[in-house]
């Protein structure tokens, strides 16, 4: 039997791929025995010369692969070479001859992942499972004054149920903790929560231009009071009261910005949008010592010229 030089490469090619295939994924392979697949595991699957059935894909939660043949077979427990062999299997009930089937977990792989709220782009985007949370936030644009960060919530859906987490995004700007950020899965939606209908912080007391101010989003205590012209030479840095009202209560906070700004702390209180800053006056000060002895020298200076004359 003759066979065309046509054949021939294409024969020689395709077992040039597998024999690729084989030198850079067999030592994978042969460690990933041991290794039972669970869900969430993401398993690349190379047919030789299918590409149409050559994909990467996720365990589901319970146990099955979206994948031809195998949509209800449960691969939950068992190891890639038990997998490989129920490939095998299944693909020789319907294809003459058996295809060559190589199986590997893959490193990295697409997932979907929903970012809604108070973005500039929400929607849903395809990222690589590796992707870290604050920059999937990116890929819709984490820049809308109104987004309340320190309340981002990751919703994750396990079979019916909803599970909630509340991601501090403002806490992991301000420490750079990685701990604070969970990894992403297939599915999670991502919402970024806008502050509440409170836009304003009111500063009163000794501050240069006491009155209600716009703040969008948290803002430092020394900051706000700035916004309001900085404090005044009489101002009381030490006992700054904070107030915030809900729909049952008032709650007070009192702080010594002096003991922050001797520290040289980031740690600076921060306020929230609805807050009232009272920076109250000192009674007594050097400034208030130095004039009234100045008064009093003059006076009586005064008293003292008047007795002369006569």
């Amino acid at each position: 039997m003759r066979v065309s030089c046509k054949k021939l490469v294409f024969l020689h090619l395709h077992l040039t791929m597998f024999a690729l295939v084989w030198l850079f994924g067999h030592s994978e392979i042969v460690s990933g025995q041991e290794r039972r697949i669970k869900p969430g595991d993401a398993i690349d699957i190379m047919v030789l010369g299918h590409d149409e059935l050559s994909q990467t894909v996720v365990v589901s939660s319970d146990g099955t692969l979206n994948y031809p043949l195998l949509a209800e077979v449960p691969v939950g427990g068992i190891t890639l070479q038990k997998l490989q062999d129920v490939l095998v299997a299944q693909f020789s009930r319907v294809m003459e001859p058996s295809p060559v089937v190589v199986v590997h977990f893959a490193e990295s792989y697409p997932i979907k992942v929903t970012v809604l709220g108070q973005v500039a782009r929400p929607g849903t985007y395809e990222v690589p499972n590796t992707i870290a949370f604050q920059a999937a936030l990116a890929q819709a644009g984490i820049s809308s004054p109104g987004a309340q960060l320190s309340q981002v919530k990751l919703i994750r859906k396990n079979d019916d149920e909803a599970n909630v987490q509340v991601v501090n995004l403002e806490k992991f700007h301000f420490e750079g903790d990685l701990s604070y950020l969970p990894s992403l899965k297939d599915g999670d939606i991502i919402t970024v929560p806008a502050f509440p209908l409170a836009k304003t912080v009111k500063v009163l007391g000794a501050v240069t231009k006491p009155g209600s101010y716009e703040l969008s989003h948290r803002a430092s205590l020394l900051d706000v009071i700035f916004l309001a012209g900085g404090p005044t030479d009489r101002a009381k840095m030490n006992d700054i009261k904070v107030t915030y009202s809900d729909a049952d209560n008032r709650h007070a906070r009192h702080f010594d910005l002096n003991r922050f700004l001797k520290q040289e702390s980031e740690d600076i209180p921060m306020v929230e949008p609805g807050a009232v800053i009272y920076v109250p006056e000192q009674t007594m000060t050097w400034k208030t010592i130095v004039a009234l002895v100045r008064d009093l020298t003059v006076f009586a200076t005064l008293i003292v010229l008047l007795q002369r004359e006569r």
